[in-house]
Formats: C-alpha cells, sequence, structure tokens
C-alpha cells in the first residue's frame, strides 16, 4: 500500500506565512518606489505637468471606452 503524501496544518501555516512575508517584502519595494517616484517628481518641479499629463491620458481612455 502507498503512503499518501499529506499536507498537515503545520505545511499550510508555514506556507501561508512564506507568502505573507513575500507578499509584505513587495508592498516594501512598491512603497520605496512610490516615494522615489514622487521625490523625483518633487525635485524636477515637474507636479503639474505631471498631473496635466495624468489628467489628460486617464480622461482620454476613459472617452474612448463610452
Amino acid at each position: 500500500m502507498k503512503k499518501r503524501n499529506t499536507i498537515t496544518k503545520h505545511d499550510m501555516k508555514r506556507s501561508i506565512q512564506s507568502i505573507y512575508g513575500q507578499l509584505q517584502f513587495v508592498t516594501e519595494r512598491l512603497r520605496i518606489t512610490e516615494t522615489l517616484l514622487n521625490d523625483f517628481i518633487e525635485m524636477e518641479k515637474l507636479e503639474d505637468k505631471f498631473q496635466e499629463y495624468l489628467d489628460g491620458k486617464y480622461k482620454q481612455s476613459e472617452h474612448n471606452e463610452s
């Protein structure tokens, strides 16, 4: 008789903790990237230009969907 590979609660807990750790890492990297981008835009004094670009890009996309 073959022995079945059973998944224990400990295995599931360890997997969930691993996924949670990876998610935290990705979230932290995203936060750092966002901060760097915001600091760069501020340093180059491009806030107004960037806002106009985003407004134009996404308003145009919404219009094309209709």
